[in-house]
Formats: structure tokens, C-alpha cells, sequence
């Protein structure tokens, strides 16, 4: 029975990661669209959903540590901007592999806010993740030096990556009082507030075919998020976010793939580590 729970989380939790595949590459896609709407469609669509079901019992939506709540909603919303601001000016897999190494700093806050331990092999795992992202993130033609310059972009992913990983830390602190479907209601909700003035600011006529692409943006992501939650019921956390790591790994094979994105030896090297280190604190975390 265990055995079928646990296989369940896990066919779950690799759809949510095909899932939010195809979220990125309509991003990418939708490039010349301005990130502000595409993150206001996706918080809007995340309302919807959440608030339909609610709203015909399929879901109940109670919410016990508001602050928290807010806390994590801004974080988040903050992270999920920055990853589709990241996929418009680097890439899909780059920009993918840098903001998904959010483990790194979820593990280092872990560390600091919630008092927990850290083994030799997660340290040694988080160093080297930092190469990794050196690697990754500074300029092709910097050669090794310590002192090349990381590029706008590349530092604005980096902090996505830090928000992204305090936000794990907020997440796992609200699981003790506050259900996955009101976290993810928070973070719509205060991400539309968030959003919705400069996404309205910032003239772009997107048409009809712009507004359907958004849409179906704002769909996958949404249905990629309910498929995580519903896998995290039968799968442990560190489980579940190790076999989330096959979205970057996706995303930077379509890059190269479909959109034709440059990759040099250097790139490949420090995306590899980076999922590497990755899938090693995870996997530690879940040996814990």
C-alpha cells in the first residue's frame, strides 16, 4: 500500500515537472510579451482555479498564520517574476538552471532560520553548486577568473534563486498550521496585487493570439502547482523536489533543441553540476 502511495507521488510529481516544461517553453515563446502580464495572467488563472474549486468543494481554503501567509506570497511572487524575466533575457535553460538552484539556498536558510543540521556531503554538495553557478552564470568569455563580472541578468536570476529558497523555508514552516492550497492562494493573491499596476503600465498590444497564449501560460502553470500539491500528499518534500529537477534538465535540452539556444562546454559543465549538487541535497535531505 505504502509502495502504490509512494509511486502515485511520484508519476504526480514527474507530471507536475512535464507540466511546468511546458509552462517555460511558452514563455520563451511569449518572450516578446512584457513579464508583468505574463506573471498577472498566471496569479489571475491561479485565483480562478483555487477559488472554483473552493467554491464547488473540492477544496477548502482556511488560512491560520496570515503574516506568514503574506510573507510567503511576496517572496514567491517576487521569485516567479524574475523566473520569467530570466527566461526572456537568458534562455530557457539557463535561466531555468540558475533559478531552479533554489535548493542550495533553501538548504543554507534551513541552516540559519530553522536550526536545522548540516552534513559534510550537503556542504560539500552546496560548494560545489556554487562553482556550478559561477560557471553557469558569468560571461562564456571570462575564462576562469575569479573576479568575471556576473551580467545583469545572471545576478537578477541568482537572487530569484535566494528567493526561491527562502520561500521553501517559509513553505515548510507554514505546512505546520496552513494547508498547500491556502499557500498557493496566498502567493496568487498577494503576486496579483504585486503585479497588476505596472503589468497595465507598460504599453503591449498582444492581440488575441497573445491572450490565448497567456492563458494557456497561466493554465500550465497552475495545473503543474495543483499536481506538485497533490504529489507532496504521498511523497516526502525532499522526494518530491529531487524529482522536480527534471524540469530543469528538460528545459535546458528544449532550449538547445527547439529554440536554438547557444550552449558552449562551459555552460554544459556548470549546468550540470548545479542539478547535480542539487539532486545530491535533496537526496541527502531525504536520507535526514
Amino acid at each position: 500500500m505504502k509502495e502504490n502511495q509512494m509511486a502515485k507521488g511520484a508519476t504526480l510529481m514527474v507530471a507536475a515537472s512535464v507540466v511546468f516544461c511546458l509552462m517555460s517553453g511558452l514563455v520563451k515563446y511569449a518572450s516578446n510579451i512584457d513579464p508583468y502580464k505574463v506573471t498577472l495572467f498566471r496569479f489571475v488563472i491561479g485565483l480562478g482555479l483555487l477559488g472554483t474549486a473552493a467554491l464547488f468543494g473540492r477544496i477548502k481554503l482556511t488560512f491560520t498564520h496570515g503574516p506568514f501567509l503574506f510573507l510567503r506570497g511576496l517572496i514567491g511572487s517576487i521569485a516567479v517574476f524574475i523566473f520569467y524575466l530570466s527566461i526572456s533575457k537568458l534562455g530557457l535553460g539557463k535561466a531555468t538552471v540558475i533559478c531552479y538552484s533554489f535548493p542550495i539556498f533553501g538548504s543554507i536558510g534551513s541552516v540559519i532560520f530553522l536550526k536545522e543540521k548540516i552534513r559534510a556531503l550537503k556542504a560539500a554538495a552546496i560548494l560545489t553548486a556554487f562553482l556550478g553557478i559561477y560557471l553557469l552564470a558569468t560571461d562564456d568569455t571570462a575564462g576562469f577568473s575569479f573576479w568575471a563580472a556576473f551580467g545583469r541578468y545572471e545576478t537578477i536570476a541568482i537572487f530569484g534563486a535566494m528567493l526561491g529558497g527562502t520561500a521553501v523555508v517559509l513553505i515548510k514552516k507554514l505546512h505546520d498550521t496552513d494547508s498547500s492550497y491556502a499557500i498557493f492562494f496566498a502567493q496568487c493573491a498577494i503576486g496579483l496585487w504585486l503585479v497588476i499596476v505596472p503589468a497595465n503600465a507598460v504599453p503591449c498590444s498582444i492581440g488575441y493570439s497573445g491572450g490565448i497564449l497567456l492563458l494557456c501560460i497561466g493554465v500550465t502553470a497552475s495545473a503543474g502547482q495543483l499536481l506538485m500539491i497533490q504529489g507532496y500528499q504521498h511523497v516526502s518534500v525532499a522526494t518530491g523536489s529531487l524529482l522536480g529537477m527534471l524540469t530543469p534538465v528538460l528545459n535546458y535540452l528544449i532550449g538547445t533543441m527547439i529554440f536554438h539556444e547557444p550552449i558552449f562546454v562551459r555552460s554544459i559543465v556548470g549546468a550540470v553540476i548545479v542539478i547535480g549538487s542539487c539532486a545530491v541535497v535533496l537526496a541527502a535531505n531525504d536520507r535526514a
